[in-house]
């Protein structure tokens, strides 16, 4: 059911999409056919004073007037679009025009007039002025007009006026209409003509200037059509409901700029996606009864096919291995029922089998497994110890020591008791190497080894950490204390010479002590470079014997206090 619907659902958001995207296009394309159809009139209206203008110039120079009038007559009786054509000397004086209207009057303040003194001009959208009177009306708003003027040149290019002519804006209203009437059954929509600025020109009752929604102006000014659903702005259409809105702008001529008017048709969104709506939901209907359909003959071979299976099912819960009564019955439902239950039955006796013999190898084998574990654990302290020790002296080696180290350092900065670090090292031990040997060498490292292991406390931290040098890490003791524990160590060491077959070797130690209460941003390595020092110092001054490192870095500024002073 699910998935039908959802198949159905999927299904029907395309076709409806593809349904809204058909019905904006074809408003448009009715956009857009409007715009060319208004774009060729104007054209044409344009060509017609060209013409006229041709022949007028030719005419004023031959000075015949009256045919000029005769042409001017004849152009608006011929082209209904026409409110007035006028032929205006360079003064500004019209010399003759369509039915004499205004002729002798003085026009050379008027916009047109002024502009079509050096090129073609087409003026914008206006009420009618000096004409109002002059010209029938039988609606009740006011006349409006679109200017349209080209200058007269004699034959030497000088400047003999201008041919102007006043279209009556209702010419781009009837276009629309002619346009529509055949679409109109099928579209049901309205024509809207607004001006750059998106004011109303044409439109339905009631709508003339009005101005557009910001958001369709701005869409319509673009070069390029389209269609968008959108409140339109109108006061006619002011009850906030959406409307779906083809739209398309004038483009300029290469003869003239044109006035860029946005020419819009509009049909409300919710009668226009009306049918994509009527088609989701038939889509959604007819696909909910598939689903029924399906589920009910889906049900029902369900149950036929499950009823056998569940019955294996339930033997199968009640199976006992060891009493062949409980096996699995021998089915013929249909075909694979049939073979289902026999190889189950077979199956089941040969996993019977091999479980008592896997509960005889598994008694063995835990055996073994225990046996395994004990070596495993064995080999695997051997191992731990074999890393974590010095393989000659038995003691930590470095890499346990700093590891070691370094939680301590974590530990004693949590409770904030001292640290302390003593490190030492057999003194002149190259000598015992090259005059007795490595082997005596080892010996003596062994012997001093336990000696140190002897001295320090079980909580201390022993390790080797290199040739002939040891340290020992001390929690929860301070530099003095420290310091006793290496004394001890040095004076042990002195009155306990090595061995030999033949005679005996004396060692010395030199020892380097450093103590710090850490904070989180001190480290094991700061308290080794600081025992290291104090080493260095005890070395530089004469060997077996015990440096402490406030000792050495008080001499250090004693020194650096001389040199400044």
């Amino acid at each position: 059911m699910v998935a039908t619907t959802a198949g159905t659902w999927f299904a029907s958001d395309l076709a409806v999409d593809a349904l809204r995207k058909s019905t904006g296009q074809n408003l448009e394309e009715v956009a857009v056919q409007l715009r060319d159809k208004i774009q060729l009139d104007l054209h044409e209206r344009y060509s017609d004073l060209m013409v006229a203008a041709a022949l007028a110039s030719e005419q004023m120079e031959n000075e015949q007037d009256s045919d000029v009038t005769g042409m001017l007559n004849a152009l608006e009786k011929n082209f209904l679009a026409y409110a007035w054509l006028g032929l205006v000397s360079p003064d500004g004086t019209v010399l003759a025009s369509s039915g004499d209207m205004l002729k002798g009057m003085n026009v050379g303040h008027r916009p047109w007039f002024q502009e079509a003194s050096t090129k073609p001009y087409l003026g914008d959208a206006h009420e009618a002025l000096l004409l109002a009177e002059k010209l029938e009306n039988e609606s009740e708003r006011p006349l409006r007009f679109v200017d349209v003027a080209v200058p007269l040149t004699s034959s030497d290019g000088g400047f003999l006026g201008v041919l102007g002519a006043h279209l009556y804006l209702d010419w781009v209203a009837g276009i629309g209409e002619s346009l529509l009437a055949p679409m109109q059954e099928r579209l049901q929509s309205e024509l809207i003509v607004a001006d750059k600025e998106g004011k109303v020109l044409i439109g339905p009752e009631g709508s003339l200037g009005s101005t557009l929604n910001q958001s369709l102006i701005e869409a319509a000014q673009s070069d390029k059509p389209g269609y968008m659903t959108t409140r339109t702005g109108l006061k006619t259409q002011a009850n906030g409901e959406d409307y779906l809105v083809g739209y398309s702008r004038m483009q300029d001529h290469d003869e003239y700029a044109s006035f860029n008017w946005l020419v819009l048709v509009s049909k409300p969104a919710e009668e226009a996606f009306l049918p994509a709506r009527e088609l989701r939901n038939t889509l959604v209907i007819s696909g909910a009864l598939v689903a029924i359909v399906l589920i009910l003959f889906a049900s029902t071979m369900a149950r036929r096919t499950t009823r056998p299976l569940l019955q294996m099912a339930h033997e199968a819960d009640n199976l006992d291995p060891d009493n062949p009564s409980t096996l699995i019955q021998l089915r013929d439902d249909y075909q694979e029922v049939k073979v289902l239950s026999s190889v189950l039955r077979d199956l089941i006796q040969r996993l019977a089998e091999k479980t008592r013999q896997m509960n005889e190898l598994n008694t063995n084998l835990e055996h073994r497994v225990a046996e395994r574990t004990t070596e495993l654990e064995e080999a695997n302290r051997r191992l731990e110890e074999t890393v974590r020790t010095d393989s000659l002296t038995g003691l930590n080696n470095r890499r346990f020591f700093f590891e070691l180290g370094h939680s301590a350092v974590k530990k004693s900065v949590r409770s904030g008791k001292p640290l302390s670090v003593i490190m030492f090292d057999a003194d002149l031990f190259k000598k015992v190497n090259d005059t007795y040997g490595h082997a005596v060498g080892d010996k003596a490292l062994i012997q001093l080894s336990e000696v140190a292991q002897n001295t320090v406390r079980e909580i201390d931290l022993l390790a080797r950490i290199g040739g002939e040098e040891f340290a020992i890490l001390l929690e929860d003791s301070d530099e003095d204390a420290a310091a006793e524990v290496a004394e001890r160590l040095r004076k042990t060491v002195n009155d306990s010479p090595v061995a030999l077959e033949r005679g005996e070797v004396m060692l010395s130690i030199s020892a380097g002590v450093a103590s710090f209460v850490p904070d989180r941003d001190n480290k094991l390595d700061d308290l080794l470079v600081y025992a290291d020092k104090a080493l260095y110092a005890a070395k530089s001054s004469g060997r077996n014997r015990v440096c402490r490192h406030s000792e050495t870095s008080s001499k250090d500024r004693s020194s650096e206090g001389d040199l400044m002073g």
